[in-house]
C-alpha cells in the first residue's frame, strides 16, 4: 500500500536500533520504512499501517520472530504482507522453519545493502 508519498511501505521489526537505522538508510529513498524496536508493539503498529512487506528479526526479547508470525497474520494490516526474515540466526533449521511459517525469503545479518534492496524489490508488491 503506497502511502501519501507514493512509496511502498516496509515494516522493519528488530530490537537493534543500529539494524533498524541501517535498513531505513538503505531503503528509505525508495520505500517508506516504519521501524519497530519492540516486537510486542507490532500488533498496535499494524492497526495503523498496512505494509507492503515486513522485515522481521528472529531473536528478540519477549517474543521471537517465529512466534510473532501468527500475531502478524492475525492482524488485518499484516495478513497478506510478505515476510522476509532478516537475522543473524541463519542456520538451515531456521531458514527451513521460516519458510514453513510462510516467509518469502531470508537474509542473514550482517546484510549487504544490495542484497537487501534486491530481495525487497522482488517481494514488495504494492497492495
Amino acid at each position: 500500500m503506497a502511502n501519501e508519498t507514493g512509496r511502498p511501505v516496509i515494516l522493519a521489526v528488530d530490537d537493534s536500533p543500529s539494524i533498524l537505522n541501517a535498513v531505513a538508510s538503505v531503503l528509505g529513498g525508495e520505500y517508506k520504512v516504519f521501524k519497530v524496536a519492540d516486537p510486542t508493539e507490532v500488533g498496535k503498529v499494524l492497526a495503523r499501517v498496512r505494509p507492503d512487506l515486513i522485515l522481521l528479526d528472529y531473536r528478540m526479547p519477549g517474543i521471537n520472530g517465529f512466534e510473532l508470525v501468527p500475531v502478524i497474520r492475525g492482524v488485518d494490516g499484516g495478513a497478506e504482507a510478505p515476510i522476509i526474515f532478516l537475522t543473524s540466526e541463519g542456520s538451515l533449521d531456521n531458514v527451513t522453519a521460516a519458510m514453513a511459517l510462510g516467509a518469502c525469503d531470508f537474509i542473514v545479518k550482517p546484510f549487504k545493502p544490495e542484497v537487501l534492496v534486491e530481495k525487497v524489490r522482488r517481494h514488495a508488491k504494492a497492495r
